[in-house]
């Protein structure tokens, strides 16, 4: 524990400075906001080191600048929405960042501001001054995320108010077209009076609509709890579907039906874990030795007086001589362990259906979902490392959550059915009256052609967005 205390600054320091070599790294690819946002790791794991800041801020200054810079280059190449991307990202890393402007980069965001203000007044203002307020919106929501930082507060209020205005003046256009026997093309207008807060008067429901719904039947394996729930969920995707109006008498009855079942099995197995042993093996090697072995020899010498005589020396012969020895050694051999386990599984199957008549001309509506989940591990209380064999427990999916999700699948199933069940009874007809192509458009999804012709007559190009006033019944 000792050790491992005094290695952690190292290895904090290691990560450290592995992290700021890729910020660095990204910085000279010119990548600032990324390495910005690294160097901030850095700063958050060592607060007091100044460096690190003085580092950290300069990035982000050199972003700002690169944003902005950018913003403009593509303003000048007249790429308006690529411009309004940078400037987005620009200011907010600029509100994240609380960062103070020098007059150099307030003087160009100000420009840009001015570009920005100029292409929103032809993308929103120009469709509102044509009358098309739902085009004119669709444009307004798209930006909404730039115009909300309070650099933009002018802008925005000025967008704001012209769709609004184009809004309140169509809708005067609109309640003066004749509506006689039209009670869908009533409630297209004050749906889309209403939009712009202004009075268009509410028709009352049309023959083909319905109140709350009722469900009758059974689910098998559900219990009360999961009863409601599909019951709620299904209620809830019919009162958001085109069928419904809350004032209208009319009630459907949907039959429901279906089975859920769990089926759980446990088996005794045996099980195998591979791992590597290391063997004992006799092999020999070679040796190779040097001996030294001392003689004495006669050698002739001169004295002093200049006399030779001889005398006896000790020398040393070296050879080596090779011998073979016996070596333990180690070989990896491949084992398996064997050992016994319980394999547990269980088996999720659940069928659900939901049937009723709407449209008395037609069949009925069906929703039909079938499903099945199936999971399965090993429970054991064998330890053996040299395998990584420990023990196990299994944890399943709880049987009422898995089928809780599936219930959430089947309202959304049950809504795109009556959808398109609509779209069927009601968007079908070649040639369509004004009051046909406002039924239509109450599916809230892309009108077929001809509604839309119909539509545009009136509307103009807003029509392709008159779903919008349906899409959220």
């Amino acid at each position: 524990m000792v050790r491992l205390l005094r290695l952690l600054p190292l290895l904090l320091l290691s990560a450290c400075t592995t992290l700021r070599g890729r910020a660095d790294d990204l910085a000279r690819k010119g990548q600032f906001v990324e390495a910005a946002a690294l160097y901030d790791d850095l700063v958050r794991k060592s607060p007091y080191e100044q460096e690190l800041v003085t580092v950290r801020d300069d990035l982000r200054w050199k972003a700002l600048e690169q944003l902005l810079g950018n913003a403009r280059r593509y303003r000048m190449e007249g790429k308006d929405e690529n411009a309004e991307d940078h400037l987005l990202r620009f200011l907010d890393h600029r509100a994240e960042w609380n960062s103070k402007l020098n007059g150099a980069l307030e003087s160009s965001l100000l420009e840009e501001m001015g570009g920005t203000h100029q292409h929103l007044r032809q993308l929103i203002g120009a469709p509102a001054r044509q009358g098309l307020a739902l085009t004119a919106e669709h444009a307004l929501v798209r930006k909404r995320p730039l115009l909300a930082h309070r650099e933009m507060a002018v802008i925005q209020r000025e967008m704001e108010s012209v769709v609004l205005q184009s809004g309140k003046e169509t809708c005067q256009r609109l309640r003066g077209v004749s509506s006689e026997d039209a009670p869908h093309w009533k409630e297209l207008v004050f749906r889309y009076c209403g939009r712009w807060r202004e009075y268009a008067p509410q028709p009352p429901p049309a023959p083909e609509l319905f109140g709350p719904p009722g469900f009758s039947g059974d689910v098998d394996g559900f219990g009360p709890a999961q009863l409601d729930l599909l019951r709620d969920r299904l209620t809830r995707a019919f009162e958001s579907s085109p069928w419904f109006s809350p004032g209208a008498t009319s009630r459907v009855d949907f039959s429901l039906a279906g089975r859920f079942s769990t089926r759980k099995d446990s088996q005794n197995v045996e099980l195998t874990a591979p791992y590597t042993e290391k063997v004992p093996y006799t092999d020999h090697e070679e040796r190779t030795q040097t001996i030294e072995e001392p003689y004495t020899e006669e050698e002739e010498y001169t004295d002093s007086k200049g006399e030779k005589k001889t005398r006896t020396v000790k020398k040393v012969r070296k050879y080596t001589r090779t011998y073979t020895v016996p070596v333990t050694k180690y070989r990896d051999v491949a084992r398996t362990f064997e050992y016994r386990a319980l394999r547990l599984s269980v088996d999720h199957r659940l069928a659900l259906s939901s049937s009723g008549v709407l449209d008395s001309r037609r069949g009925p509506v069906t929703a039909v979902l079938e499903d099945q989940f199936s999971e399965s591990g090993y429970e054991h209380d064998v330890t053996f490392h040299d395998a990584h064999v420990t023990p196990k427990r299994v944890s399943f999916t709880p049987p009422h959550a898995w089928a809780d999700a599936r219930v959430e699948a089947m309202g959304a199933l049950f809504s795109k059915r009556l959808v398109e069940h609509w779209r069927e009874s009601y968007c079908s007809t070649p040639a369509l009256t004004l009051d046909d192509a406002a039924r239509c458009a109450r599916a809230g999804t892309t009108l077929p052609t001809p509604a839309y012709q119909v539509l545009s007559e009136i509307l103009g190009d807003d029509a392709a967005r008159v779903p919008s006033l349906f899409a959220s019944q």
